[in-house]
């Protein structure tokens, strides 16, 4: 009688591990997730937040039969600090570079993004090695990976001017405050979207470098968590493909 209660028991443990594996575990929906506006990934639009990678977890939070959860817009620095350093946070979408990839857990990737430098066509720059670029003044969004990418191939800090969105970076660029900006090839294209930009007026004049975009789970998030989320991920590989046709 004894043996049989065992294996009752181990049967039902069986079945409702079997049935717990394909849910969200407990404390999953505690999590805090930030971004910041940055088209196509993540952006606001009649005040409300959508993007490629905005429509992804929601995906995912509907694979997982979790309620949708608030999603702070923050500046990129307070996001990445607030996540580097409090238990149970996100920030999306962040790059994987060899120096973050210790420093977070990552989901996806969701897309590649083409880092490059664009100028008026105007100015017909021809570099033919990165060094040329390096005597011309550049806008970067202060500590967003294209800025980053430019300061990992030595690109110098006093030729760039540091700012706090894209469209500045443009709008900088249009005037002749800077001779370039530096931007990935998504955000271009949807910032000439919303901007009404005849991309016929620019150019990319050099092409840095191509990285993998990823959602960043603070380090001390617990592996069943990821292991959720990175499952959810790959399980909605269909509806991904369909969200970034409607983005790109």
């Amino acid at each position: 009688m004894k043996s049989f209660i065992l294996i009752s028991i181990m049967f039902c443990f069986v079945i409702a591990t079997a049935v717990n594996a394909s849910q969200a575990p407990l404390s999953i929906e505690n999590t805090t997730f930030y971004t910041e506006s940055y088209p196509p990934a993540n952006y606001i639009e009649n005040g409300k937040i959508k993007g490629l990678s905005v429509d992804t977890l929601k995906a995912m939070w509907k694979h997982l039969n979790m309620a949708e959860q608030e999603i702070f817009v923050v500046p990129w620095a307070r996001g990445y600090r607030f996540t580097l350093d409090n238990p149970n946070t996100v920030l999306f979408t962040m790059s994987r570079t060899p120096s973050r990839d210790k420093l977070f857990k990552w989901v996806g990737p969701i897309f590649n993004s083409t880092h490059v430098l664009i100028a008026k066509k105007s100015k017909g720059f021809k570099f033919e090695h990165l060094g040329q670029t390096f005597d011309y003044s550049v806008a970067t969004v202060t500590g967003d990976i294209s800025e980053i990418s430019l300061q990992q191939v030595g690109f110098p800090t006093e030729n760039m001017a540091n700012i706090s969105t894209l469209e500045q970076a443009y709008l900088m660029t249009k005037a002749d405050r800077v001779d370039m900006f530096v931007i990935s090839m998504h955000g271009f294209n949807h910032l000439s979207s919303q901007l009404n930009i005849d991309q016929n007026d620019f150019e990319v004049v050099w092409e840095i470098n191509t990285i993998g975009n990823y959602f960043a789970f603070n380090i001390n998030t617990p592996d069943e968590i990821i292991q959720s989320y990175q499952n959810a991920f790959d399980q909605i590989k269909k509806q991904r493909l369909k969200i970034k046709s409607d983005y790109e």
